[in-house]
């Protein structure tokens, strides 16, 4: 039923028949009062001329109105083979002279020489009359004389019902015409659609490819537009789904293979010192296996948050920077690098979601700390400028070329010859997690064109500007 009443086709139909049906009422009920009026102006007409031939026999004799007619011309005045004819004559004295003395007056008397028509009752019989006000003048008698003509309905009744009849069944030919013309019309209109359903359920769920438009009603064309667009991007979607898997697979094929052939080579040795080396470098590969699933996880999360409204309350980026900067003070101090934070305001408030931003300033942190040498320094630095708050992650390390800033977004990219142990997931994770808080990054030289700072801009809330003593 839902579906009935969702389609388009039977909407169409609907809307069609719904304008077809009121004109064929609309001309049904012009037809009855025309046909009516043409009736009744045909018979008022031949009622008249009646009531002229009963006043030719009008005579006055020493002063009385008298009417003389034979009985053939009674009989024949009221035959009607169709209906019933009455007449009265009135004498200017209001006498009836001859006719039906029941026939009932107008109400008001036409002037000499004119007449008039009008409904009345006779009995039980509904009839049409005419009054003719017939003047005396030039004889012995004063006044004038009335006239009276009736005649029942039923014959007005039937040449309406005919006229209408005759009026009424070409409309209803047409309407008829026209609604089987809409409806195989529309059945026709709308046969391309079933045809590209058909074509759409018959592809394969592999088949991404375009769906063709040409031939395609131009209604349609901007929905099949829209729908070729969103294959396009699912197409991407799953083609970068496939490369990141293979990445994936052989990203974690290399470690999982090293830590099964020196666990291997731990079995078949018997020295204590081979057997230690062994394990150091499965140790070392666990660590760097368990970095990467972790990046792993950590990227599906982000994705997963990209592709879905995140809950992006507001928090206190100041805060959340100095907090997740602490963190990392030991993995600092291990490599002999110098971690700082440097602030010029005691808040800044952002919406954004605090997990992954944490997430993105420790993979920030953590590729500093990476691929800065002993002795070197990293510098977290967090200010607002025109509503924007601005993260600056800086390091005296090799630094980036500049031909290689774009690249290093991407999944497991790593600068060739980089000396580091990293995955090269971090930055991705970091672009992705920029992107959900509608924020853009940017990498560029550090101070005196020195190792790399990598500024990272958000849109600011509330903040306050008190300067740190």
């Amino acid at each position: 039923m839902r579906a009935d009443a969702n389609s388009l086709r039977n909407q169409l139909l609907l809307w069609l028949l719904a304008l077809l049906i009121p004109v064929l009422i609309i001309g049904a009920a012009i037809s009855y009062f025309r046909a009516n009026n043409f009736s009744n102006l045909a018979y008022d007409r031949s009622l008249f001329r009646t009531a002229l031939a009963l006043s030719d026999q009008v005579e006055v004799v020493q002063g009385k109105v008298m009417v003389d007619m034979p009985q053939k011309a009674i009989d024949l005045l009221e035959y009607d083979k169709d209906d019933w004819v009455y007449y009265r004559v009135t004498s200017p004295q209001g006498e009836t002279i001859i006719g039906e003395n029941g026939l009932a007056l107008p109400a008001q008397t036409p002037a000499p020489g004119e007449h008039l028509y009008f409904d009345g009752r006779l009995g039980d019989k509904e009839v049409r009359v005419v009054a003719f006000s017939l003047p005396l003048t030039g004889t012995s008698a004063q006044g004038t004389a009335l006239i009276q003509v009736a005649e029942t309905k039923s014959k007005r009744d039937h040449l309406a019902d005919e006229i209408i009849t005759s009026m009424m069944l070409p409309q209803i030919l047409i309407v008829l015409l026209a609604g089987c013309m809409v409806y195989f019309g529309v059945r026709w209109g709308l046969a391309s659609l079933d045809r590209l359903q058909h074509a759409i359920d018959s592809r394969s769920h592999r088949d991404l490819n375009a769906i063709p438009i040409e031939g395609s009603p131009r209604e349609i064309r901007p929905l099949l537009r829209s729908m070729n667009d969103l294959l396009l991007r699912l197409q991407t979607s799953i083609a970068q789904q496939q490369r990141f898997t293979a990445d994936v697979s052989h990203q974690l094929r290399t470690p999982l293979a090293g830590i099964q052939t020196q666990a291997e080579m731990a079995l078949r040795e018997t020295e204590p010192e081979r057997i230690q080396h062994a394990l150091r470098w499965i140790c070392s590969g666990t660590e760097r296996l368990s970095h990467l699933v972790h990046q792993l996880l950590a990227l599906a999360r982000v994705e997963a948050g990209s592709n879905r409204q995140v809950n992006l309350p507001e928090l206190d980026l100041m805060q959340l920077s100095r907090d997740t900067t602490a963190e990392w003070v030991a993995a600092a101090l291990l490599r002999q690098i110098d971690l700082g934070f440097e602030a010029t305001q005691q808040a800044i408030t952002v919406q954004g979601n605090a997990l992954m931003l944490h997430e993105l300033i420790s993979n920030l942190l953590d590729n500093a700390i990476r691929y800065t040498p002993a002795q070197g320094k990293v510098t977290v630095s967090v200010t607002m400028n025109e509503q924007v708050a601005l993260i600056k992650v800086e390091d005296s390390g090799p630094g980036i070329p500049e031909e290689e800033r774009e690249h290093i977004f991407e999944r497991f990219y790593r600068l060739p010859g980089s000396m580091g142990d990293g995955c090269g997931l971090g930055l991705a994770i970091v672009r992705e997690i920029a992107l959900i808080h509608h924020g853009t990054i940017h990498i560029e030289s550090g101070a005196g064109e020195l190792g790399t700072r990598v500024n990272l801009r958000l849109p600011a809330g509330i903040t306050h500007q008190d300067l740190l003593p």
